[in-house]
């Protein structure tokens, strides 16, 4: 089956404001022209996401705000709306758990999309027995009536969610994984 390119098109409704970060359930797109892009969520005042490295948990907000400012990093903030039924801390442990299902993004076993998957699945009762890719998730979200408002870090209004496939990510991961090497290789003391 051949995919279509269809991209989609984020509202960006709102002005960057990192007190809104503080608050309240968000989906972070880091490096959002990149393809493809990274994925992680902010929950009760903190970042988590999958990543080449690993399990990325408890970033401070301000933490991931210093960096992606000082390196001029593409960022989307997408706020979802409350959940009726649970809290912050509730959320995070939950997402937390998610995260912890995976060892590490590596190719044909998981991406940085697949942890928040299984939490979108769980807590918010959104089926992603589809979804595979960014491109597909927000515009799931979007129809679920979970996403309240979006929020950009260096990217312009006009911005285009990047279409991409299977294949892009694998490589995407060889081409991180690789330059984590680069950097690491003197004192790699990681699997």
């Amino acid at each position: 089956m051949i995919e279509t390119s269809i991209s989609y098109q984020l509202n960006i409704n709102n002005q960057f404001n990192k007190e809104e970060l503080l608050k309240g359930l968000h989906i972070a797109i880091l490096h959002a022209t990149r393809i493809p892009p990274h994925i992680g969520l902010i929950v009760d005042k903190h970042y988590h996401s999958l990543t080449i490295k690993g399990q990325d948990i408890n970033t401070s907000v301000n933490a991931l705000i210093k960096n992606s400012q000082i390196r001029k990093i593409p960022s989307l903030f997408i706020k979802i709306k409350p959940h009726s039924t649970f809290s912050e801390l509730y959320l995070k442990e939950h997402f937390i758990t998610n995260i912890q299902q995976f060892q590490r993004v590596d190719k044909n076993v998981a991406t940085c999309l697949s942890p928040i998957k299984l939490f979108f699945d769980e807590v918010f009762d959104v089926s992603m027995k589809d979804i595979n890719y960014l491109y597909e998730l927000l515009p799931k979200l979007e129809s679920e009536g979970l996403i309240e408002q979006t929020a950009a870090l260096f990217v312009d209004e006009n911005y285009q969610l990047p279409f991409y496939t299977n294949t892009e990510i694998n490589a995407g991961i060889e081409q991180v994984r690789t330059e984590y090497k680069h950097l690491t290789q003197p004192s790699a003391k990681q699997k």
